[in-house]
């Protein structure tokens, strides 16, 4: 659609959502059911991309013990329809939140969710953000990769934020060492 010499930037992505916005369609699509349909093909073709990323941090970062799940598409509760890649591990099933409201802490998610009030399904973090979800090729799919990235990363830091860094086993490797402050104070989190 536009010819922009950045990678950073996926300028198709937000024209197409504006697009989408001045005529009240999905990708041409007008009715509910197939903007629907639209948004069931856009997850399909979403899944390998999300894998793979969730499959980077389950390497990086929990040293392979985590499970990727995906959930839906599936009724939001609210008339909407909402999808979930999940990345659960073991600290994080056994972590409780101690920063925030009490509870579980949950898996890390990227969420694909088609509000029943929208015009088109958006990307999200659990409970932040909005991305379009322009994905209607698996060219598109793979443009999705850095928004992925982005929430994977953010989830991570919201899980450590909500916790302990201690839920994180790449955290007790020597080689985090390369990439932590040294000024001693254990990178901001003075907790031991």
């Amino acid at each position: 659609m536009v010819d922009h010499p950045s990678t950073l930037l996926r300028p198709d992505d937000l024209l197409r959502h504006l697009r989408d916005l001045r005529t009240h369609t999905h990708e041409g699509a007008v009715s509910r059911s197939d903007k629907e349909a639209l948004y069931r093909r856009a997850v399909d073709l979403l899944t390998p991309v999300a894998r793979s990323v969730l499959d980077a941090a389950n390497a990086a970062f929990l040293d392979g013990t985590g499970d990727v799940r995906v959930v839906g598409p599936v009724d939001d509760g609210y008339g909407g329809l909402v999808s979930m890649f999940e990345l659960s591990w073991p600290e994080q099933r056994a972590g409780s939140v101690v920063r925030g409201p009490r509870g579980p802490l949950q898996p890390v998610r990227i969420v694909a969710h088609y509000g029943d009030t929208f015009h088109h399904p958006h990307l999200a973090a659990s409970d932040i953000g909005d991305w379009p979800l322009q994905v209607t090729s698996p060219a598109d799919a793979r443009r999705q990769e850095g928004v992925l990235a982005a929430i994977v990363e953010r989830e991570l830091h919201q899980r450590i934020y909500e916790s302990d860094w201690h839920i994180i086993p790449a955290a007790r490797r020597d080689d985090v060492d390369r990439g932590r402050d040294t000024s001693g104070d254990g990178g901001g989190d003075d907790r031991p």
